[in-house]
């Protein structure tokens, strides 16, 4: 269930609350959840009017409490700010770059009544869980389908909700309280992702289009569907339409959302076989699109969320063809499909547009210790370090490792597990790319490619550039384009 945050300040801002912390709640999160002795750190995610971040703070905890709307962190302040411990944060955990939660990690993440209105459910709990400390709890406090009235169920989880929430946990606790359910989750295993089929194609060939379509962070759009794995928008062909034609009616249909075949680019073309059936996938990266995404086919999907590249490897089952598309525009993102043909179409592949701010303030960081310790002395050079978005040549590391200054980022290993391709650390890339001495307008030839050190380059000899990288490995070419 989505969320508008103007109807959610207006809400705290008239002095509307909603269900008050149970006495049955109270029991349950100090019996399952208690702090560690000497006390410890909790992060309460949707505070509404602070009652539970109140709670939590006499249990022990050190409280970091956050909502997305302004109106109800001061009404938390207002009700409950003379508690000690206790940090009152604005932040939407959806959108925000979480740079004010810090780095310490939690004991405790509580997400009370909220979660059914995340949009990117998948993301932000996978993201939730990588901040729990060895041993630590997710709790989420819901409302469940048969225990809610018919006209109430958009903010409450039917059991296929719940068992894709709990999945890839070591440890799962469904307690009650009262009408609601306590799921206490630890040890965040992030189940690897599996390419999985439906039932057998219908016709004797099977023709169709998958659909890449990525947010103005760089996200790109799953949906969870009725068969219970994700699936890309796609579809058949039909009649005498193109893949790109294709593609734009059924990213329309399944999702809401507007695209024109101008902006439809048939990058590779996959063929493989469904129980006996042959197929053939045009796989369609759409670089723009308009309207407000939406859910129009609810009798085929569940909902449509925004997944970081990051964190393909761990969504569980999804859709066969979806899975080797988005490998084959982002090779490396789901380690272990099965072999597959493909069949490049066009060098010139649209852009991933857009980037997390988190992205932003992690490169400003990495910059600025290469250049604090010496290896990028020039203008041009820093200019680089602060503009090349380094995550893009390693879609498969989440941000703050693909924004580590001192670390390689492997990218390539042989049958035996060695390493045979990398994008070396930035303060090396820096070092030689001050050594070349570039000027504008030069001509470089790089030989040993992974992208990100040749797109330095090209920065530095600017817009007249002609920079030519190239490998050995035609994987490894694949991945830096």
């Amino acid at each position: 269930m989505a969320y508008a945050l103007e109807e959610w300040e207006q809400h705290y801002a008239d002095g509307r609350g909603y269900r008050p912390l149970g006495y049955s709640e109270r029991v349950l999160l100090a019996e399952h959840t208690p702090a560690p002795e000497g006390g410890g750190r909790a992060l309460d995610v949707g505070c509404g009017t602070g009652e539970l971040a109140a709670h939590l703070a006499g249990l022990g905890y050190a409280v970091d409490v956050v909502d997305f709307a302004a109106s109800a962190v001061e009404r938390a302040r207002a009700e409950h700010g003379h508690i000690e411990g206790v940090r009152w944060l604005r932040l939407d955990i959806e959108r925000d770059d979480p740079a004010q939660l810090g780095g310490e990690g939690y004991d405790l993440i509580a997400l009370r009544l909220m979660y059914p209105f995340l949009g990117d459910r998948t993301r932000v709990l996978h993201a939730l869980g990588k901040r729990l400390r060895p041993g630590g709890a997710l709790v989420v406090i819901t409302p469940v389908v048969e225990r809610t009235p018919a006209d109430k169920r958009a903010i409450a989880l039917d059991e296929d909700e719940i068992g894709l929430l709990t999945a890839g946990w070591e440890e799962t606790q469904r307690l009650a309280a009262d009408d609601l359910a306590v799921l206490v989750l630890r040890g965040p295993r992030h189940a690897g992702t599996k390419a999985v089929e439906k039932g057998p194609p219908t016709g004797h060939a099977l023709t169709g289009a998958v659909v890449v379509v990525t947010d103005d962070a760089g996200r790109v759009l799953l949906g969870r569907s009725r068969r219970n794995m994700w699936e890309l928008p796609a579809g058949k062909t039909s009649g005498s339409e193109s893949f790109e034609e294709a593609a734009v009616r059924e990213l329309a249909e399944e999702t809401g959302l507007a695209a024109t075949t101008a902006d439809a680019t048939v990058v590779t073309m996959l063929t493989d076989d469904s129980h006996g059936v042959p197929r053939l996938t045009a796989v369609v990266r759409i670089s723009a699109w308009t309207g407000v995404l939406a859910n129009p086919e609810d009798q085929l999907f569940e909902r449509w969320e925004w997944h970081d590249l990051h964190a393909l490897a761990c969504l569980g089952d999804v859709f066969a063809p979806a899975a080797q598309a988005l490998n084959a525009i982002w090779p490396g993102v789901i380690p272990q499909l099965p072999a597959i043909h493909a069949y490049p179409t066009t060098a010139d592949r649209p852009p991933v547009p857009g980037e997390p701010s988190e992205a932003v303030r992690l490169r400003r960081r990495m910059a600025d210790a290469v250049i604090a310790a010496g290896w990028a002395p020039s203008t041009a050079v820093q200019s680089a370090l602060h503009t090349v978005p380094r995550h893009r040549f390693a879609p498969e590391k989440n941000l703050a490792t693909a924004y580590d200054d001192d670390l390689a980022l492997t990218t390539r290993w042989d049958e035996n597990g060695r390493a045979t391709s990398s994008v070396s650390a930035t303060w090396l890339q820096a070092d030689m790319t001050e050594k070349l001495r570039l000027e504008p307008s030069e001509a470089v030839f790089e030989v040993g490619s992974g992208g990100y050190n040749a797109e330095l380059i090209a920065h530095v000899v600017g817009e007249a550039r002609q920079v030519v990288t190239v490998d050995i490995d035609p994987y490894v070419v694949h991945l830096a384009s």
